[in-house]
């Protein structure tokens, strides 16, 4: 449960708080008594070294890892996508026009996630990283259009060609996870696979954010995505965390809700 006079690093999903985040900021303040209360990316914070965020904007989620993050996640969705335009480019004619709608929805979605991470994001201090995160981005959003171009009033061998074209687009990102980890200096027992990076960045930004709070001496809540919660409170990220209150999404949902009901 929350606390008083304590930070308190409270897991969440992004899309259910940003919902609802007037009332939770509401909760908080009812709840601690205190107006502190950020987002992941808002945190302040004193880290200094060899990564940074750019001059003016000190936040603790380094931009950096957060960026590359969400590119691992955009390029591990478009792999998965890759493997299921394979399976319905064999579907039977009879088939086809079902299956090629529901995977066109599909499509439709993993853009809008790929846009709302893109805009999520900003240039660092470190071209190297930039310059990998913007050529993924740029594919995804590129093999994405073309396919919806192509679907556009074709017939359904046009749209299972379509299908064929988006599936081998996947080489192409997987060529570009080396050079995302080795801009962020990770290491991978497989330099082409986009989960191990995803999960390298996540914990990478775990440990990262921790630190930031203890450092901070602030009171209040930050809200993060509940993974990071969980590598903390596994000891994923070797962080000593016991000068703050770490809450998981769970717990905090059932305090808020019961707050809710009052």
């Amino acid at each position: 449960m929350l606390q008083s006079n304590k930070l308190n690093l409270v897991g969440e999903l992004h899309s259910e708080s940003d919902s609802r985040r007037d009332a939770e900021k509401r909760f908080c303040l009812a709840t601690i008594n205190d107006p502190g209360y950020w987002v992941e990316h808002e945190f302040p914070d004193a880290y200094e070294g060899n990564l940074s965020n750019l001059p003016g904007v000190p936040e603790a989620d380094l931009m950096e890892y957060r960026s590359t993050h969400g590119v691992a996640l955009a390029i591990k969705e478009f792999d998965k996508l890759g493997d299921q335009a394979v399976g319905v480019s064999a579907t039977r004619a009879g088939d086809a026009p079902a299956a090629l709608g529901e995977f066109h929805t599909k499509v439709v979605d993993l853009l809008r996630y790929t846009l709302r991470v893109k805009n999520s994001w900003r240039p660092s201090r470190t071209t190297e990283v930039n310059l990998a995160v913007k050529a993924v981005y740029d594919h995804v959003v590129a093999a994405t259009q073309a396919y919806r171009d192509a679907h556009q009033n074709a017939s359904v061998q046009d749209q299972l060609t379509a299908l064929r074209d988006f599936a081998n687009s996947r080489i192409i990102l997987r060529d570009m996870v080396p050079t995302l980890a080795k801009a962020v200096g990770a290491t991978l027992t497989d330099d082409r696979d986009a989960t191990e990076l995803a999960n390298y960045m996540r914990r990478q930004r775990s440990a990262f954010m921790a630190v930031g709070a203890v450092s901070s001496g602030l009171v209040g809540v930050w809200k993060v995505g509940d993974g990071h919660i969980a590598d903390l409170k596994n000891g994923t990220a070797k962080v000593d965390v016991r000068r703050i209150n770490v809450v998981t999404r769970q717990e905090f949902n059932t305090e808020f809700q019961g707050w809710q009901g009052n």
